[in-house]
C-alpha cells in the first residue's frame, strides 16, 4: 500500500465533525454534560472546524481512573470536545488509512470483525486441525503491559511509512504525545494504534513462520501447529521480534496440548463461556468491591445472571 497524501481535509468537514459529535453523544454516560454539549452542539462543531482549518487544535488534561473489572486497570478518560476530536481523526485518518494492511485474522476494533469473528476463526481453526491430527499445539502469547509499553518514536515511524501528509501526521502525533507514555486505554485512537502497532509481526507470523491458523486480539495470540518444537522455535523468534519495538511476553505465555482446556477470547475448546468455579470466585470479589464502592450493584447482578444461564462448565 503507497503512502497517502492530501487527507487532512477529510477532519476540515462539517458533516464528518458533526458525525464524530453525535456519535459520542451516543456513547457518554455523564448525561448532564452530553445535555450541556448538545445543547451547543453546533458552536461546538464549528470551533472543531475552526481549530481543525487553523491547526490550533492542543489536547487537554485528561482524567485518570481505576477499574476493577473484568482487571484492575488505568483508563485514562478525555473530556467531550477532545473525544469528538479523537473519534474523527478515528474514523477519517487512522481507520482508513492504517486499517487496509492488516491481516483477516488481525480481529479487534475493526468493522466486520471482533471477539464473534475471532471465535469463529477459534473454532473453524480447531475443527480443522481436529480433522487432519489426533495431537497438536496451541501457542498462546500475552504481552506484558501492552497499551502502557508502545513506544511514541516506534509508532510514528510506523505511522510515518502509511500517511505523507504532514498536516494529518501532526495532528495525530498530537494526539499521541497528549499522554506521557504508551496509548491510553480509553481513547478510540488508541484502540486503533493497538491493532496496527503489531501488523509487521502478525505478518512476520503468517508469511515468514508460514503460520496457517493464526489469530491476534489486541495483545493476545494464538498460534496453532501440529510441531510443539516448531512452536517453540516460533515463539523464540517472536519474542526478539517484539524486543525490537520495545514489548516482551508475561508469564501466562505457554503451549498447549489440543486436548488441554485453554482460555481464549473469553472461550474454551469445548465452546462454553467460563468456568463455573471462576464465575464463582468473580461474584465473590465483586461483592467485596461492592462493599469498597468501587463497583456498582448491577455488576454484581449481571455475574449472578451469568451463573443462572448455565454459561459454565
Amino acid at each position: 500500500m503507497k503512502r497517502v497524501g492530501n487527507i487532512y481535509q477529510r477532519v476540515v468537514h462539517i458533516q464528518n465533525i458533526e458525525c464524530a459529535f453525535n456519535e459520542v453523544m451516543k456513547t457518554t454516560r455523564n448525561k448532564n454534560k452530553v445535555i450541556l454539549f448538545d445543547d451547543y452542539k453546533m458552536v461546538y462543531i464549528y470551533r472543531i472546524y475552526k481549530d481543525m482549518l487553523n491547526f490550533t487544535y492542543l489536547p487537554s488534561l485528561v482524567n485518570e481512573f481505576i477499574i476493577y473489572e473484568p482487571k484492575k486497570r488505568l483508563i485514562v478518560s478525555q473530556n467531550i470536545y477532545d473525544k469528538v476530536i479523537n473519534h474523527l481523526v478515528s474514523r477519517e485518518l487512522l481507520i482508513p488509512y492504517l486499517t487496509p494492511c492488516l491481516i483477516d485474522s488481525n480481529v479487534a476494533s475493526r468493522k466486520g470483525r471482533g471477539t464473534s469473528y475471532g471465535r469463529k476463526l477459534y473454532f473453524q481453526y480447531r475443527n480443522i486441525m481436529n480433522q487432519k491430527y489426533s495431537k497438536y499445539y496451541l501457542l498462546k502469547i500475552d504481552i506484558h503491559g501492552y497499551f502502557r509499553h508502545i513506544k511514541h518514536d516506534i509508532l510514528k515511524e510506523k505511522i510515518r511509512g502509511k500517511i505523507k501528509d504532514r498536516r494529518a501526521i501532526d495532528l495525530i502525533f498530537k494526539i499521541i504525545d497528549s499522554y506521557q507514555n504508551g496509548c491510553p486505554i480509553g481513547f478510540m485512537t488508541s484502540q486503533i494504534f493497538a491493532i496496527f502497532y503489531l501488523n509487521d509481526i502478525d505478518h512476520f507470523i503468517k508469511e515468514e513462520l508460514k503460520i496457517k491458523y493464526y489469530i491476534r486480539y489486541q495483545d493476545d495470540f494464538l498460534l496453532i501447529h501440529e510441531d510443539k518444537q516448531y512452536l517453540k522455535k516460533c515463539l523464540d523468534k517472536i519474542k526478539i521480534k517484539l524486543a525490537e519495538i520495545g514489548l516482551e511476553v508475561n508469564d501466562k505465555t505457554r503451549i498447549y496440548k489440543n486436548n488441554e482446556n485453554m482460555n481464549f477470547i473469553g472461550v474454551r475448546k469445548n465452546k462454553k463461556f467460563s468456568n463455573r468455579h471462576r464465575t464463582i470466585k468473580k461474584v465473590n470479589q465483586r461483592i467485596k468491591l461492592y462493599k469498597e464502592n468501587k463497583v456498582t450493584f448491577s455488576s454484581i447482578i449481571s455475574s449472578v445472571s451469568y451463573l443462572e444461564r448455565g454459561e459454565f462448565q
